[in-house]
């Protein structure tokens, strides 16, 4: 699979959030599906909304498989991470907060970010 350094770090996360979900799974089987769901869009030339995708089509399978956690739990374990140790931000999502305020939509004629 040839991916970017971002891609494979956003899969990573993908996998992470996917198992604070899913606990009764275990990471090998969140990390085999997550694999073989981002293997799907091997040799497609638009990457940006793959780890999207990935992360969607493997919480169909895993709640499937599994049950996921209670909401609450999964907002406290996080908040408490949060506190504990700095959180690096997945690339995809900064980029997405760039191109959040671009577009027609918001003043620019011109055809697209700049």
């Amino acid at each position: 699979m040839t991916t970017g350094p971002d891609e494979q770090q956003a899969m990573e996360h993908v996998a992470a959030r996917l198992m604070e979900q899913y606990p009764d799974a275990t990471r090998e089987r969140v990390d085999e599906v997550v694999d073989e769901e981002h293997q799907r869009y091997d040799g497609r030339p638009v990457r940006d909304f793959v780890p999207v995708l990935v992360e969607r089509a493997a919480k169909d399978r895993l709640g499937k498989e599994t049950t996921a956690a209670p909401r609450g739990r999964g907002a406290d374990a996080t908040a408490e991470q949060d506190r504990s140790e700095p959180q690096e931000i997945d690339p995809m999502e900064r980029e997405r907060q760039k191109e959040r305020h671009s577009g027609f939509l918001f003043g620019d004629l011109g055809g697209g970010p700049s």
